[in-house]
């Protein structure tokens, strides 16, 4: 039997096992994000009944270490001549978080991009809680800190607004 055979034969069970958590945290990341894009339809449904910011969702490729290639949603608002987009990251980003009450920040379980016109944006982290945060500030996390605050119907609406500005 050769090295890799040997490998493979006494390293089975436990890369299976691996293999089955990867899957898992895969789908619950995928399941966050579908979630996350539904709720700001449901809050862009009671702020814009009149549907005047066009709304889609593409597919693209990620990539991840812990997964490899996989296929995750982008949403897309457009009002007339401006667009932002929500855009996954990564479910495993070496980033941490102080959401309010937090003494200490804690390590992030996904994130998602906001990107608006010129390239400026912030970002949206998903906490060990499940929920949604957003930064506190619309300024690079490394000049201003890494406190976030839940996203919620105003905080989303603000978030729109300055991209539509």
């Amino acid at each position: 039997m050769g090295v890799l055979a040997e490998f493979l034969r006494t390293e089975s069970e436990h890369l299976k096992a691996d293999k089955v958590r990867r899957s898992e945290i895969l789908r619950e990341w995928l399941a966050s994000l579908k979630a996350l894009f539904h709720q700001m339809e449901v809050w862009l449904i009671s702020c814009d009944p009149e549907r005047l910011i066009d709304r889609t969702v593409e597919e693209v490729t990620g990539t991840e270490l812990a997964f490899g290639n996989y296929r995750l949603p982008v949403l897309k608002l457009t009002l007339v001549d401006r667009s932002v987009s929500f855009e996954p990251v990564a479910r495993n980003l070496a980033a941490k978080a102080r959401a309010p009450g937090q003494e200490n920040p804690t390590r992030v379980q996904g994130g998602v991009y906001v990107r608006w016109v010129g390239g400026s944006g912030c970002y949206l982290f998903r906490l060990a809680d499940g929920r949604w945060y957003m930064q506190k500030e619309f300024e690079n996390l490394r000049i201003v800190g890494n406190d976030v605050v839940p996203l919620d119907l105003e905080r989303f609406e603000v978030l729109v607004r300055k991209a539509f500005e």
